[in-house]
């Protein structure tokens, strides 16, 4: 009878220790789990591309350090600009000109459909030395060149040997970049805004409305814009909003950060 009582009273303590660490597992997940999730804070990447041609690109300096800069190779503020840009500690990435369907002008250094590896080599050797701060790369129009999937392969191969990351500008839905960077094994990301394909004040605050909406919904947005006088008008008004909206502004490279 004693022994029974013994064996009651073990199983009864057995089952208190299980309920406590069952109520404390349930506490756990009701309070803890929530706020790690709200830890995971939303953020836009930013970048602004097309910079080179104009004196008036300056204006983008005045921008957060946050935001990207996209520069041409060997247009007229080239140097100027990756000097100043590093400078401030920017990220800074090389907009590399692309063969279009258009048949727009792309300037000396421009990557053409049916060129031979080594050309290709060379002109993108050529270009990476007008921007040698360039941590990636982003095409510059690029419609043609970038829906051919064995030139952009290649390409890829070449921004490998340099450790560099690809943003595909997606200038044409039938592009196939992506999946060329992942055969190539490099770190790739995608635009998902244009901010300023119109230019057009309402349009661009509309856009920007479009990024911060995706950020939520997806946790991270990336938007390309170019230095037009509106377009930094905008930006600087609206990016010091973010941090009140809980929507951190952050570089390109912390996309491909483990």
């Amino acid at each position: 009878m004693r022994l029974l009582k013994i064996c009651l009273l073990k199983r009864t303590d057995r089952q208190l220790v299980d309920w406590f660490a069952l109520f404390w597992g349930v506490l756990f997940a009701l309070f803890c789990l929530p706020v790690a999730a709200a830890s995971v804070q939303p953020k836009v990447v930013v970048i602004i591309d097309d910079i080179g041609h104009r004196f008036s690109d300056r204006r983008a300096l005045d921008l957060p350090r946050e935001v990207t800069f996209s520069i041409l190779p060997d247009a007229p503020m080239t140097t100027e600009m990756s000097e100043l840009a590093h400078a401030q500690g920017r990220d800074i990435m090389l907009h590399m000109p692309m063969e279009s369907f258009d048949g727009q002008e792309m300037g000396p250094d421009g990557l053409r459909v049916g060129m031979f590896e080594t050309q290709m080599e060379l002109q993108f050797a050529r270009a990476m030395e007008s921007v040698p701060y360039a941590i990636g790369v982003n095409n510059h129009m690029g419609s043609r060149l970038t829906s051919m999937f064995n030139p952009m392969r290649s390409f890829m191969d070449l921004l490998k040997q340099r450790n560099l990351f690809f943003v595909d500008s997606r200038t044409s839905v039938k592009t196939v970049a992506e999946e060329a960077a992942l055969h190539a094994g490099i770190p790739v990301a995608r635009r998902h805004v244009f901010l300023d394909h119109v230019i057009d004040e309402a349009a661009i605050e509309k856009e920007f409305d479009r990024m911060l909406l995706l950020a939520r919904e997806t946790g991270t947005a990336v938007a390309i814009a170019h230095p037009h006088r509106l377009t930094m008008k905008i930006l600087q008004k609206r990016l010091p909003e973010l941090e009140e909206m809980g929507i951190r502004l952050s570089t390109v490279s912390d996309l491909f950060e483990p």
